[in-house]
């Protein structure tokens, strides 16, 4: 007995054996402690490595989606949207394992899976060498507006409106910001900041119920006679235009292809053979006068045609005409619209012009509606109102005036004319706007349904018997996030 052990009271006395216990039991703990650190160190790798394969899939649906949705006649495999996935996904490093996928039902939605494996550092103990991962992403890009129409026809004879352009001459005040390059009469150069050529884009979008058909493109009236303005005026003749002045101007449609940027209406490729050019017709009898005549047929994919509309010449003048689209068959219906842009003429005397302005599908919810008039209420001798009706009619608006040239605000983001209360409401009499534009700003709800079709019209009354030329041009656009991801 060690001379310790005689020393300590019993109660301090231990038995040998029980140090040996304990040196066992705290190697076996440090073994587990040192074990669950490597499982530790393992957890936040493969975090790591699935955060990143997580961003690399959100990255690469975001830059695909922009392709989205693409025409019938180019595949998805090796498509734009497929290619700048990959694209996208191997400059994160993921060279393989990425997978971009259409969704179904959802033409403008972009699906990009990547999968990787990855190597295990302390997890190798327990014969788990490497995890195979998955992570995904869908992404959605809002398709254009659709301006004034989801049908085949766009204005024209028993409608509330027809299309419009001005000369590049006419004074930019008559109610075309963009055709015309002058701001005053006979300018004699561009002092018109916004003037663009072309000057609108309209679309044709076809859907896939009518792909392999011969589609024809129309025009009415396509040539301007200045007579067209005083049959209608004069004679009531629900035939005629609203085209004012003889010139000699030029106007140009032009048909381009799908392409895969839906958004980007301005880089379509034009169709070889689909262009016309209408010069200033000599008579009333001339051919496409009052009558409609084709810019070109073409055979029909999926997707969204363009047609440009240009116009040439130093001169004056404004020229109204119609558009459709014929050879369709039963099932869907192509739909012609503006894209951006609309241009106007409403020239009925005392007339109450109703039509739609802006399809407010249940996909913009949560964004914000911009949508801008110039030169409204070209009305003398009565009052000119006009309301936002039909669905989104429960929106109330906020209203701004900016000036001929859109660069200075003239008064800032205000209530409309019936504070506090929708519809959107507006008292345009006495030429109030003239030549200036007004700005009309939706917050759109997040939780928005369309009640009935979807589209937001306007209700533009005038006093029976007052002079109406309501020349006039709308441009609209959502204000958010048109790409973005989606759960």
């Amino acid at each position: 007995m060690s001379r310790w052990r005689r020393i300590l009271p019993p109660r301090f006395r231990g038995d040998e054996d029980e140090r040996g216990a304990t040196l066992v039991l705290a190697a076996a703990t440090l073994l587990v402690m040192i074990g669950m650190a490597g499982f530790a160190v393992d957890l936040g790798w493969l975090y790591y490595k699935g955060a990143q394969a997580q961003n690399a899939a959100e990255a690469a649906a975001l830059a695909g989606v922009v392709h989205m949705p693409q025409p019938s006649n180019v595949g998805f495999v090796g498509g734009d949207a497929w290619t700048t996935s990959l694209d996208i996904a191997a400059r994160d490093g993921f060279n393989s394992g990425v997978t971009p996928a259409e969704v179904t039902g959802r033409p403008t939605r972009l699906n990009v899976s990547v999968t990787t494996t990855v190597t295990t550092f302390f997890m190798r103990v327990f014969g788990l060498n490497s995890v195979t991962m998955t992570r995904s992403a869908t992404a959605e890009q809002l398709p254009p507006l659709k301006l004034g129409s989801d049908e085949p026809s766009l204005g024209g004879v028993g409608e509330a409106f027809w299309v419009a352009i001005n000369g590049e001459e006419e004074v930019k005040a008559n109610g075309d910001p963009f055709s015309t390059r002058c701001n005053n009469a006979n300018c004699g150069s561009n002092q018109n900041g916004e003037y663009k050529v072309p000057a609108y884009y309209y679309a044709v979008e076809v859907p896939a119920d009518q792909v392999g058909r011969s589609l024809t493109i129309q025009v009415y009236d396509g040539p301007h006679w200045a007579g067209n303005f005083n049959d209608f005026i004069n004679n009531g003749d629900a035939q005629a235009t609203g085209d004012r002045i003889n010139r000699d101007i030029d106007i140009n449609f032009s048909l381009a292809g799908p392409d895969q940027t839906p958004n980007n209406p301005a880089d379509n490729i034009a169709i070889p053979g689909c262009s016309r050019t209408y010069s200033e017709a000599p008579s009333e009898g001339s051919p496409g006068v009052q009558s409609w005549s084709s810019v070109c047929s073409v055979t029909a994919v999926s997707g969204i045609y363009v047609l440009s509309v240009s116009v040439d010449g130093n001169d004056r003048g404004i020229s109204d005409f119609a558009l459709r689209v014929v050879g369709y068959g039963s099932g869907d219906t192509p739909a012609i619209y503006g894209l951006g842009a609309m241009s106007l003429d409403m020239v009925e005397a005392g007339s109450a012009p109703n039509f739609k302005i802006v399809k407010l599908e249940e996909f913009y919810a949560g964004s914000q509606l911009l949508v801008s008039l110039f030169d409204p209420g070209d009305v003398s001798g009565g009052f000119a109102n006009l309301r936002f009706v039909g669905d989104g009619s429960t929106i109330e608006c906020e209203v701004r005036i900016r000036s001929l040239d859109g660069n200075t605000v003239l008064s800032n983001w205000g209530a409309d004319d019936t504070p506090g209360a929708a519809p959107c409401f507006l008292d345009t009499s006495g030429q109030r706007f003239n030549g200036q534009w007004v700005d009309f700003r939706f917050n759109i709800p997040s939780a928005w349904t369309c009640p009935t079709d979807c589209w937001m019209d306007i209700d533009y009354g005038f006093a029976a018997g007052a002079n109406v030329t309501e020349r006039t041009t709308w441009v609209a656009r959502v204000n958010g996030e048109p790409i973005h991801l989606v759960p």
